[in-house]
């Protein structure tokens, strides 16, 4: 049995993908999305409702019946894996491998091209979760739930497991010149070199302004550890030049 949505272009791929997550973005109705997909790209409206379908399956986590090729798949979980946070690639990893489940008992077979594509994604999910990306990912979720109702988030949040899940995660640390921070904090003074204010607090251990050491040009993209690279900062301060505008 070889589906409708096996036989499909890159080129119309790529647009039921774009097409799909308008929809589920609420930026276009299912319909119009269907007569796009049909009458610029030449999709059926079958197979057009199919890929809609099933993103919107991956997305939310549930299993889908209607096969896709490879290649589709392979599309769908790696705009997914760019465009989404990691609790929607997470959705979609676990939709994929319901989907392979449900495949392989109904048809008796073994889907080796798909369960290929399911494993080379949950290594990269696995291999990437850093504590800078668990941050971003976590940005980009409070993102996504500020475009809901409160009372959309209210439910969820009520459907929730209120006991956070344990990530290892792997983290690349630069080894920080010891000598170039104290000698930082120390020309500061106590005072943040940035707003020109004391220290909000002093440190219980020693009694001592608490600054942060912040280099202007960062380690990871560059930066050099020597004092001419570095400013002492108060805790907003520092946090505005990570995260302000």
């Amino acid at each position: 049995m070889e589906s409708e949505l096996a036989k499909v272009t890159a080129e119309q791929i790529s647009a039921a993908y774009q097409v799909s997550k308008n929809i589920f973005s609420k930026k276009i109705k299912r319909a119009e999305g269907i007569e796009l997909l049909s009458n610029t790209y030449h999709l059926n409206k079958a197979s057009a409702g199919d890929f809609i379908n099933c993103f919107k399956c991956l997305m939310e986590g549930r299993v889908f019946q209607r096969a896709m090729s490879s290649s589709a798949m392979d599309f769908f979980m790696s705009s997914i894996t760019t465009d989404f946070s990691i609790e929607r690639q997470e959705n979609a990893l676990n939709a994929l491998y319901k989907h392979i489940e449900y495949w392989e008992s109904h048809y008796k077979t073994n889907a080796l091209s798909m369960r290929k594509i399911a494993n080379y994604y949950l290594k990269g999910i696995e291999q990437n979760l850093t504590t800078d990306s668990i941050y971003q990912q976590l940005e980009q979720s409070v993102a996504e739930s500020l475009k809901l109702t409160s009372y959309e988030r209210l439910n969820k949040i009520r459907a929730s497991n209120p006991i956070p899940k344990k990530i290892l995660v792997s983290s690349t640390v630069y080894q920080r010149n010891q000598h170039v921070v104290a000698e930082r904090l120390n020309t500061a003074n106590g005072t943040c070199e940035r707003c020109n204010k004391k220290a909000p607090f002093l440190r219980a251990k020693d009694n001592t302004p608490y600054l942060e050491v912040h280099h202007k040009k960062q380690l990871g993209h560059g930066g050099l550890d020597v004092l001419e690279n570095t400013i002492a900062l108060c805790p907003n301060c520092h946090r505005e030049l990570h995260f302000g505008i």
